[in-house]
């Protein structure tokens, strides 16, 4: 009896890509998610730092992995006596009606209820129409060619 007859051999099972719009779905519900701990953080009376890994240099020349803060940018607004939380898809307002980007709520805090509904929507694939119009308006992006 063989080494390799002892043990269950198997055929691999490929890892299945997320097709466009559940990428574009999971980005909007990541950039939720970090919309809500911010709100969730300034009711808390605490801050939300997001930070990123990059590579920089130590005192003596050796590139080292560090931790560096990201500014994210609170996608809401106190205007009057309301709280006004603009839906974006990256930099680009999200319009869910046409004219309309943007859920009012009463106090700040009901606005980390309200994202969790908005994430909820998302993830259930609510906000898929209106992710692939804003991208259609944007048009595709152009491949660099290489110069010869």
């Amino acid at each position: 009896m063989g080494v390799l007859d002892k043990i269950k051999l198997v055929e691999m099972s490929r890892k299945i890509k997320p097709n466009a719009t559940q990428q574009r779905r999971a980005k909007l519900v990541e950039q939720l998610q970090e919309q809500l701990k911010m709100a969730e953080a300034l009711l808390n009376g605490t801050t939300h730092e997001r930070t990123k890994s990059t590579w920089a240099k130590d005192a003596e020349g050796n590139r080292v992995r560090v931790q560096k803060p990201v500014r994210v940018r609170a996608w809401w607004e106190v205007a009057g006596n309301a709280v006004q939380f603009g839906l974006r898809y990256g930099a680009v307002p999200l319009q869910l009606q046409p004219g309309k980007s943007a859920v009012e709520v009463a106090k700040l805090a009901e606005l980390p209820a309200v994202i969790k509904l908005l994430i909820a929507a998302a993830e259930a694939g609510e906000m898929d129409a209106a992710i692939a119009g804003m991208m259609a308006k944007r048009g595709p992006k152009e491949k660099a060619v290489a110069a010869q």
